[in-house]
């Protein structure tokens, strides 16, 4: 039974090799501006100085602010 198992496991493996599943370099970023080189935070009008990190929500600014 067992070599059974280790001859599908086998085929399976051939059949579908382990480099097949994508990784998560081939993913898309989620901020694409955070690959940028003149993203700046600071700039942004939802910026808070005081708490540096921003008052909008996570996907308009980045560092955002830990909810009250």
């Amino acid at each position: 039974m067992m070599s059974k198992l280790g001859v599908l496991l086998t085929i399976c493996l051939l059949l579908f090799p382990l480099t097949a599943v994508p990784m998560d370099g081939d993913q898309p970023a989620d901020l694409p501006a955070l690959r940028t080189q003149d993203f700046e935070p600071e700039r942004s009008p939802w910026f808070d100085p005081v708490r540096r990190c921003c008052s909008q929500d996570c996907s308009v600014c980045i560092p955002c602010c830990p909810p009250p």
